[in-house]
């Protein structure tokens, strides 16, 4: 390690607002346009189901099924139009968009980038590294770099690994390249972080984070630094990361519809978020000086045994330190990707199946949840509080999901044939089942299903619109079948996700603690035995709709995705096979055929 510098940081007070006497005073101009653009049609488009519904259910009065699925409903639309509206704004705001613009004249940063590191893969860990050294050695800079690997290994012999691998690169860079490893690593990667600043901050003017399967480019990198050495009221500014190594057809999947679809979204988030953006824990460059004084996490207290889990360490720090930083003054921007553009070049990685998704899910559940604890801190902006709220949405909206699905199972074919049998004016102690025929549940499915492929629609437009060769996906034909196969596989894979989902948030409620292992990046071929334990629960209630359809009390509509949560052992093994032969590119983004990618590849074989 370089000598130290220590630095102060200070532990947040959340109960009181505040503000850093050094973050420049900001103009008040908030995107309020941009942000009535995508709330109002939102919102419209929610009242459009319910007052569709309420005509529905009105003629017989109304009763507490009805209104229960008319809340779920309208919930669950709420968030899909809203996806949707921050999709429109991305692609019809994209030609005027305003791009983060470097200064004419910039000073030249000392910038630290961070690599925390808890028992993962040595030998990809330091090919990454020397890649993105070798990239910034021979590019022209003003900027001075150097790389931390900050390890809380446990394990002994990843640890040596580690060390081997250090020495190995540590003078093959005019990049300087550091490892530190804790004796104790408290409160894991913010701590890990948050000990570099304290012994070591002041020596750097800014640090960018990345995680152990970060890989950036240069350009993007530079791009940062001149981002922030010109603007001195940002805070943090946080690039958009592409997906790469996928090798699975879910991993695939994923990386697929993130690198085709996932600019749009980025670049409406952008456009609503304005200076009040937000943090993803990696791939972002952060004044350090400005996280010091602003964003020292404390711990949350308990709140009774239930919630014991929501307590501690704050898990997911990345939003709350963005909230933190705009709540002292500084500005948070997310910097979307631009066509062959600077901010393309950031990437990680995606698990291979499932299971490893599911089980990296867990742990980002009780983190998000952990969010709504800290929904009235004073002093956040409206649009931290959003962020928030959104991060624990994304696991809570497959719990209303999940209710809903429910209320359509007992709601049965029709008054006669369900679940639980209603009586009409010969038993009066049981009030009217509701009515829904098959035009209706057609109607609600198909304007479901339309708003949730929408986003990705406006997405294929906008690539046939730049290229109609569609040269970077191998023409059209295969750019069209790719698509549809990524939407196929998407919409069979939901219900199996919202499933998982509503567990996590199970055992987040009731005190489980997810932990903290090590990402399985590689990938894992689970035995048919071990994926039937782990996908037990969806197996048991897609055989019980089936079931239920075949005695003629469950109604036919919820069939595929009765039959999803059916096949749910089959289709995580099918999907978590590693391609190869014939069926290597499938899915195949031009992302994964970047030179920086390669490179990471092949240095993964360079001898230590």
């Amino acid at each position: 390690m370089p000598p130290r510098a220590p630095l102060v940081m200070k532990e947040q007070d959340l109960s009181a607002p505040f503000t850093d006497p050094a973050a420049p005073v900001q103009p008040a101009r908030l995107p309020w346009l941009e942000r009535v653009t995508v709330f109002v049609p939102a919102f419209a488009t929610t009242i459009l189901l319910i007052v569709i519904l309420l005509d529905w259910f009105q003629a017989d009065g109304f009763n507490w099924l009805e209104y229960t699925m008319l809340a779920l409903a309208g919930f669950s639309a709420f968030w899909i139009a809203l996806s949707v509206s921050t999709a429109t704004l991305g692609m019809v705001g994209e030609a005027d968009a305003k791009t983060i613009e470097p200064a004419a004249a910039i000073d030249a940063l000392d910038v630290a980038l961070m690599v925390p590191v808890y028992n993962e893969d040595p030998a990809a860990v330091f090919a990454r590294i020397r890649t993105m050294r070798n990239d910034l050695a021979f590019t022209k800079t003003n900027h001075r770099f150097a790389f931390f690997v900050l390890s809380d290994t446990r394990d002994e012999a990843i640890a040596a690994q580690e060390q081997r691998q250090f020495e190995a690169l540590r003078d093959a860079s005019r990049i300087p390249l550091f490892y530190r490893r804790r004796a104790q690593n408290i409160e894991r990667k913010t701590g890990n972080i948050r000990d570099l600043i304290e012994n070591w901050g002041s020596a750097w003017d800014a640090f960018i984070t990345l995680d152990a399967d970060s890989l950036m480019g240069a350009r993007t990198i530079m791009g940062l630094a001149d981002r922030m050495a010109g603007d001195r009221s940002l805070g943090l500014l946080q690039t958009v990361p592409h997906l790469m190594g996928a090798q699975t057809l879910f991993a695939r999947c994923q990386q697929f519809a993130n690198n085709t679809h996932g600019d749009l979204l980025a670049e409406g988030l952008d456009r609503i978020s304005g200076k009040d953006g937000n943090y993803w824990g990696h791939n972002a460059i952060i004044r350090t000086r400005a996280f010091a004084a602003c964003a020292g996490l404390p711990r949350l207290r308990e709140r009774g045994p239930l919630l014991r889990s929501l307590a501690g360490t704050i898990k997911s720090h990345d939003f709350v330190e963005a909230a933190l930083l705009l709540r002292a003054g500084w500005t948070v921007r997310i910097w979307p990707p631009q066509e062959n553009g600077e901010a393309r070049e950031s990437f990680e990685e995606v698990p291979q199946n499932l299971v490893d998704y599911t089980l990296r899910d867990r742990r980002w559940c009780q983190g998000n949840l952990q969010h709504l604890r800290l929904l009235t801190t004073p002093g956040f902006t409206a649009m931290s509080r959003f962020h928030l709220f959104q991060g624990a949405m994304a696991y809570m909206a497959s719990v209303v999901w999940f209710a809903l699905l429910l209320v359509w199972t007992l709601m049965g074919r029709n008054a006669e044939q369900n679940v639980l049998r209603y009586f009409t004016d010969t038993n009066p102690l049981f009030p009217q089942w509701p009515q829904m025929d098959a035009v209706s549940r057609a109607v609600v499915l198909g304007f479901m299903i339309a708003l949730l492929l929408t986003p990705k629609l406006f997405s294929i437009c906008r690539h046939v619109w730049r290229d109609p060769a569609c040269t970077a996906y191998g023409g059209p034909l295969r750019f069209f079948s790719h698509c549809l196969l990524e939407i196929a596989l998407s919409v069979a894979l939901a219900p199996l996700m919202m499933v998982q989902h509503v567990l996590a948030v199970l055992r987040t409620f009731m005190g489980f603690d997810a932990g903290w292992s090590p990402q399985n990046r590689a990938g894992t071929s689970y035995s048919w035995i071990a994926l039937l334990r782990f996908h037990l629960f969806e197996t048991v209630l897609g055989l019980a709709l089936v079931s239920g359809m075949v005695a003629g009390i469950v109604t036919p509509w919820l069939a595929p995705i009765a039959a999803s949560l059916a096949l749910a052992v089959p289709l995580s093994w099918l999907t978590g096979q590693y391609l190869s032969g014939w069926a290597e590119h499938v899915l195949q983004t031009k992302e994964a055929e970047s030179p920086l990618i390669e490179a990471a590849t092949l240095n993964r074989h360079w001898p230590t």
